[in-house]
Formats: structure tokens, C-alpha cells, sequence
């Protein structure tokens, strides 16, 4: 498991150490560093492995991330072009690398640390599991073969390789106890993917038509209420985006086993309120069974679902760690709210997930009644 990682000049930090939990959570404005946050560590993981499993050179390019040239990542104010990166894990345990450019001015190491024990890691497993923000929507068709040696991940980092997972490789394995949905039901990943998806959509019933001899398959979505006869399968095109962005998100956290590492960026996307909470929830359930899940948001709701989870001891606060990163001119800092066992924060920093209070105090205040900071703080106190 990760503790944590640093960056120097990297992007937007000149010098910065994020710790990472259980379930870690990335927010802030854009461009603030979130993100960036994650590409260190995918740089890392595609930079540590081959296919076969061998140490591996640099790969600033690559199929998880892709950097661009040194002096797109070179943080701004640097006084030397190097960019460091580093892993510790808990163990004790690191890997980096320390990049410079060369003559054709091209990233080029200078120095690694640690690679040669990197297989032990769950950063460098081949059940890392990394959703990036622009995943799929509706597709006509998906692969349907084996492809987590080219993808890097295995359900892909847009989340294409769901159907293969779901229908021809993992759909009958058995999901753990704590991260099913009902117990009622079967416990494959399969079923409780899709009982999970009912929460998204509720009655909701997935259909997977294969074309081996073409690695294909095609999504069909039915719908039901109790006692209801079920509608015929719809085309994943013609059912809208929810349900296609939220599948790979639920695969990826009930097939986690051990300290697997999730990371997933905007797992709120093109879902409403109520199923951006439950996903929350889905993540801390899969981080207090001993996952590791990162997620990059900027839903209060996610944050919600989050501190639900810790009140209704889904998951211990100790496992949570909170992240805000906000700008101070070309600097990022990073402010770090501590979560207690009733769900509550010590803080709320500016910014931090208060939009929806800030609104709220302003449609309370009447028009033309002056100065409203008095109702925004009672409105704001939710520490």
C-alpha cells in the first residue's frame, strides 16, 4: 500500500508530499494539482513494469499517461530542469526516479530508486485498476478479448474492457461478503455489479450479447419494477450516459482483492445525486475490506457519501485522508480537513466543497440587504 508521494517539480509543485489513505480523496479547483497527483503515479507504474513483469526504462508516454515533453511538466519556477518523483509504501519500501532532459531534448533518467522490488507493490500488480475522467459513454460495441497487457489496467483506462471482465473472463468470480449490495442475490461479480447498478438506476437489468468470433459484445439494458415484466434489452446508445459511466466504476471496486489499488478520477460524472453517494459508499466499503482507492472529485456528494460511510462505521475516519488543493499564484497548497467518527471535518477551508451553502446564503438574504456574510457563516458551519 502506498503512504505516499512526492513531487518536485512536477507540473504545478515546486516541492510537494501528498499521504495517502485507505480511501484518499483529491479535490479542488482546476488546475490545481489533482490530477497531476495521479499522473505522478501512473508514471511511475508504466515506467516500473514491462509486460513480462522486468524493470522497465522511462516511459513518459505511455498508455496510462501520456506527458508530453519535459517542458510541458516542468514546473514553472524551476531552478534546474529535474523532476522528481517518489513512492513510499508502508512497508518502507520506495520507487523513484529522477528525470532530466537530454541533448535532443527529450526526458532522460538521471537516476531510479527501488524498481527491483517494485513487483510487490500494489502499484505495479496487474489488478491496478485506473478510470480516467474521459472514460467511454454508450457504445455500440466493446473488445471482448483479453487485453490488460496493451491496456495497462484491466478493465482499460476508459473503462472498455468492461464487458470482457463482466461476460468472458471474471463475471462468475466471487465478489467478498462486505462489498456486495444484497446478499440475497448470487454473489458473482456479475450480479452484484448489476444490483449495484440498480442503485444508479433502479430495475435496471444488463444484457451482454458476445461476438467471439469478432471480439465483440454489445450492452443491452432492460428495466423493471417488482412484480413488472421486464422491458426487451436497449441499446446502450439509446439508454443515455449513467449507466455506461458508472459499470467500469463499480467492476473495478467489487473486484479489488487484498491491497489492490483503484484510482479513479470524477466517479460522479453523468450520475445524479443519489447514485454519486452510493458509489462513495461502494469505494469505502472497498477501502475498509483493505483496498486501496483514490479517487479525484469535485462532488460534495461523493465527499458526503464518504463521511455517511465513516458515521455509519462502513469505514474507520483513520483510513480516510481529504486533500484540497487550492493556488497561491504559481504555488499549490495543499490543506488536509481530518474526518471523526460521527462524519463531521475540523475544517472546511475555502472552497472546499462550500458552493452549495454559498448559494444557498445568498437566496436566503433578501435582495438589497446589504452585507450577507453574517448568514453565509451560520449557513457554512458545518464542521
Amino acid at each position: 500500500m502506498i503512504d505516499r508521494i512526492r513531487m518536485v517539480n512536477f507540473k504545478c509543485f515546486e516541492e510537494q508530499t501528498v499521504s495517502l489513505g485507505h480511501l484518499t480523496v483529491l479535490a479542488g479547483l482546476n488546475g490545481a494539482g489533482k490530477s497531476s497527483v495521479m499522473q505522478a503515479l501512473l508514471l511511475l507504474r508504466q515506467s516500473g513494469l514491462r509486460a513480462d513483469g522486468a524493470p522497465d526504462a522511462l516511459r513518459w508516454r505511455g498508455e496510462l499517461v501520456d506527458l508530453g515533453s519535459f517542458r510541458d511538466v516542468l514546473f514553472e519556477g524551476a531552478a534546474r530542469d529535474r523532476v522528481e518523483l517518489e513512492a513510499v509504501f508502508r512497508s518502507g519500501a520506495s520507487v523513484g526516479v529522477e528525470v532530466g532532459v537530454n541533448d535532443a531534448g527529450l526526458p532522460d533518467v538521471i537516476r531510479r530508486t527501488g524498481f527491483a522490488g517494485a513487483p510487490d507493490s500494489s502499484l505495479y500488480r496487474r489488478s491496478m485498476f485506473y478510470l480516467t475522467a474521459d472514460r467511454l459513454g454508450p457504445q455500440r460495441t466493446l473488445p471482448f478479448w483479453d487485453r490488460q497487457q496493451e491496456a495497462g489496467t484491466p478493465l482499460g483506462s476508459r473503462g472498455e474492457d468492461v464487458l470482457w471482465l463482466l461476460g468472458g473472463n471474471r463475471g462468475d468470480v466471487a465478489v467478498p461478503k462486505p462489498l456486495r449490495y444484497d446478499d440475497t442475490l448470487k454473489g458473482t461479480l456479475f450480479t452484484q455489479a448489476v444490483a449495484w447498478l440498480g442503485v444508479v438506476s433502479p430495475g435496471v437489468d444488463l444484457r451482454i450479447d458476445s461476438m467471439p468470433k469478432a471480439d465483440l459484445a454489445a450492452a443491452g439494458f432492460a428495466f423493471s419494477q417488482a412484480g413488472d415484466v421486464a422491458t426487451r434489452a436497449f441499446r446502450a446508445v439509446n439508454v443515455g450516459f449513467g449507466l455506461s459511466y458508472a459499470l467500469p466504476l463499480i467492476v473495478a471496486l467489487l473486484s479489488v482483492r487484498g491491497d489492490d489499488l483503484v484510482m479513479m478520477e470524477n466517479p460522479e460524472a453523468h450520475l445524479h445525486p443519489g447514485g454519486q453517494t452510493r458509489v462513495a459508499e461502494l469505494a469505502a466499503r472497498a477501502a475498509a475490506a483493505g483496498a486501496q482507492v483514490v479517487l479525484e472529485t469535485h462532488s460534495d456528494h461523493v465527499l458526503d457519501g464518504i463521511r455517511l460511510a465513516v458515521r455509519n462505521a462502513v469505514i474507520p475516519p483513520e483510513k480516510v485522508s481529504l486533500h484540497y488543493f487550492c493556488r497561491d499564484n504559481l504555488k499549490v497548497r495543499v490543506k488536509t480537513p481530518v474526518i471523526n467518527r460521527n462524519g463531521r471535518l475540523d475544517s472546511w477551508p475555502e472552497g472546499f466543497f462550500d458552493q452549495h451553502e454559498k448559494n444557498l446564503a445568498a437566496l436566503i438574504v433578501p435582495r438589497g440587504a446589504g452585507d450577507r456574510t453574517e448568514v453565509l457563516s451560520k449557513v457554512v458551519d458545518r464542521a
